[in-house]
């Protein structure tokens, strides 16, 4: 009873205060913190074709065909399926694959959420002042040693 009665006290505190938490989107962007996952970036120019992310993601949102010599013909991710757990972006070792900031993601039908290399290529980071690499970097440090996806 007293947790119930604690809860309700800082709600109400809240509530009072006048400080609103509310953001008039579309007319006011939002605040988006760095460390936000939103819609992948793909590269094309820096792929291998090693297919890591394809293998490493937890429920298949990322289709990789490839041809003779590991040379890639299509790339294909499905944004409605993703998790944006982040896996495939840690699993890179060239760093082909970013999470941008972009949180607008809309589609009428579910195949328009099948997005190739070129759409994934030609994403907004949503900040543009931002480097996205230097973005995961407070990630990178906050880990004690160098990972092994091995």
């Amino acid at each position: 009873m007293i947790g119930v009665l604690e809860s309700m006290a800082t709600t109400m505190k809240h509530a009072l205060s006048g400080e609103t938490f509310t953001v008039a989107y579309p007319e006011e962007e939002p605040e988006v913190s760095p460390r936000f996952r939103g819609v992948h970036r793909f590269s094309r120019e820096r792929c291998i074709w090693c297919r890591q992310c394809e293998s490493v993601c937890p429920n298949n949102t990322i289709q990789i065909v490839t041809g003779e010599g590991r040379t890639g013909e299509q790339y294909t991710l499905q944004i409605g399926q993703c998790l944006y757990c982040r896996l495939c972006e840690e699993v890179c070792p060239v760093e082909a694959i970013v999470l941008t900031r972009n949180f607008e993601v809309v589609a009428d039908t579910r195949a328009e959420l099948a997005y190739d290399e070129d759409e994934l290529g030609a994403v907004s980071w949503y900040d543009e002042d931002i480097d996205p690499l230097a973005a995961r970097e407070p990630d990178r440090e906050a880990r004690d040693g160098d990972v092994d996806y091995r």
